[in-house]
């Protein structure tokens, strides 16, 4: 059994949820949540909370997962027209790039894969500047916790997602919004399956106290009791002190609704599924009447996000603003080709301790490593007397073919080689290429399916230059792909792709580097 923990670094409280792993599942173990000061700066308040958790919970776990706190990620939707996932490594980062307003070297991303098939494949990556995570990693090492999994706010939603189905609903996506105190995270997938949006922006609870806390006239302080105690929206509203206080309410949820509103829509466009319903969490979320309001302005059916029932006896009334610590857990949880990818704990920031694990089974990887040297040994022995009577054979072929070609014995293949490539050998007259074997493998390499014409070819001993025209972009891609196949062209640059008038094919230039690895200059004399 294995113990995770869950983090949830909230700007108004800071939660975390302890589970316990077994063969049939989890069980919620503790949940404990601390109220952040409302003093000083984000990370020092955030310390003084961690520091006030740590007493009333131990915050060791073989597994810490947590997300990045505030909106510092940015989050990006990219397409790439192809599903290899070794091509979309090696790509992605160029793609990020030019996104960026700011240098690709001073951030940190990662991505998730929303969607998949044969036309390509649709990435949900985040990105946040390397300060931003070293700053959380560097707060949180001075509690003693070590994250093996720093995420997305909103794409860890996808681990409560199965929870989130329902037969009346199979056939469309639910949308989880994360109603926090400074910020709304929303993750928007199919039940059972990848969360395929995901973004975060600033707006909650705190909004709403300000605006109460201007209507009337009031301290921050006791605008956030009443709000806690009285505060109602929509059908809820009782009394002429409870509507006032619930259209200062709905105004300060406007700035939230004009950015939910396109994201949802978005999504409906881009994947053609009706989203089912939307379902709240968060500390915002408990807001009387706010569901049945957002139901009405959004104009899809909104609930509250019920979790997964072995946790609800545990979080009890706080089972809302509960969710994302929850959901962090069981993402520390997830296994298989299922579970989220998205982990910002890469290169520099990886994380350390994965082999610490090593240190308890020595005793056993001591025995493996004995027999395994024994069987080395014996392999050995039996392979040398092998190999001895194999390299006897091959000196007695390798002198009489030099003996043939260069009239003397010679069993070093290097000393021979260089015999061979001297200006006075027999072989020196050989050229090591043409321009026709080099047009005849750029010809060779070029896919059979592929409707290409080659209107301009120029062919040096070091360089081809060729100009093509295709039916779409992607078959420079293939093209250049299928070119680096050959060991002489070393380096493929790109043109200037120009598309026809009628817009039905695309024409580029291509500049191929030829440079054989093997070759070097001949010995002089």
């Amino acid at each position: 059994m294995a113990k995770i923990l869950g983090l949830d670094l909230g700007s108004h409280s800071v939660k975390a949820a302890l589970i316990e792993t077994s063969l049939r599942g989890f069980t919620l173990k503790s949940y404990v949540t601390v109220p952040t000061p409302t003093e000083g700066d984000r990370l020092a308040r955030l310390s003084s909370a961690l520091e006030a958790l740590a007493q009333q919970l131990p915050l060791w776990a073989d597994t810490v997962v947590t997300a990045l706190p505030g909106v510092a990620l940015a989050t990006h939707s990219i397409f790439l027209p192809f599903n290899d996932p070794k091509k979309v490594e090696s790509t992605l980062a160029f793609e990020v790039e030019g996104q960026l307003p700011y240098d690709l070297e001073t951030a940190v991303y990662d991505y998730q894969v929303a969607h998949s098939d044969d036309s390509g494949t649709q990435l949900v990556v985040g990105v946040v500047k390397k300060k931003e995570l070293a700053s959380v990693l560097e707060l949180l090492k001075g509690v003693k916790i070590d994250p093996r999994i720093v995420t997305h706010p909103g794409l860890v939603y996808q681990s409560v997602l199965p929870e989130a189905g329902g037969a009346e609903h199979d056939d469309g996506a639910v949308a989880i919004v994360d109603l926090g105190h400074e910020r709304v995270s929303v993750a928007i997938g199919r039940p059972g399956g990848a969360v395929e949006t995901a973004r975060t922006f600033t707006g909650g609870g705190e909004a709403l106290t300000r605006a109460l806390s201007q209507e009337f006239k009031i301290s921050l302080a006791d605008a956030a009791s009443w709000k806690e105690t009285h505060g109602a929206v929509g059908t809820e509203v009782v009394g002429p002190d409870a509507e006032r206080a619930a259209g200062a309410f709905l105004r300060a949820l406007q700035p939230v609704l004009r950015e939910l509103r396109p994201t949802l829509k978005s999504y409906t466009a881009k994947a053609h599924h009706p989203i089912a319903r939307v379902l709240l969490c968060g500390g915002t979320a408990k807001l009387r009447g706010l569901a049945g309001q957002l139901e009405q302005d959004l104009g899809i059916p909104t609930q509250l996000l019920e979790l997964p029932k072995e946790t609800r006896e545990v979080t009890g009334e706080g089972r809302y603003e509960a969710a994302q610590a929850i959901a962090l857990a069981l993402r520390g949880h997830a296994t298989g080709a299922k579970a989220p990818r998205f982990n910002l704990r890469r290169g520099e920031y990886a994380f350390k301790s994965d082999f610490d694990f090593m240190t308890e089974r020595l005793g056993r990887l001591a025995a493996y490593a004995s027999i395994l040297f024994v069987l080395m040994v014996a392999g050995g022995i039996v392979k040398n007397a092998v190999l001895e009577r194999r390299d006897k054979q091959v000196d007695a072929l390798f002198c009489e073919a030099t003996q043939r070609v260069l009239g003397k014995c010679e069993k070093d293949p290097t000393i021979a080689l260089a015999l061979l490539k001297g200006q006075e050998s027999p072989a020196a007259g050989i050229p090591k290429r043409s321009a026709a074997s080099l047009l005849a493998e750029l010809s060779q390499r070029i896919p059979p399916d592929m409707k290409l014409t080659m209107d301009q070819i120029i062919v040096d001993m070091d360089r081809i230059s060729v100009r093509c025209e295709a039916t779409e972009s992607k078959d420079m891609e293939d093209l250049i792909t299928a070119l680096k196949q050959y060991r002489c062209f070393k380096d493929i640059k790109e043109g200037k792709v120009e598309k026809s008038k009628g817009g039905s094919k695309v024409s580029f230039r291509l500049e191929v580097q030829v440079e054989c690895p093997d070759e070097s200059p001949a010995p002089q004399g």
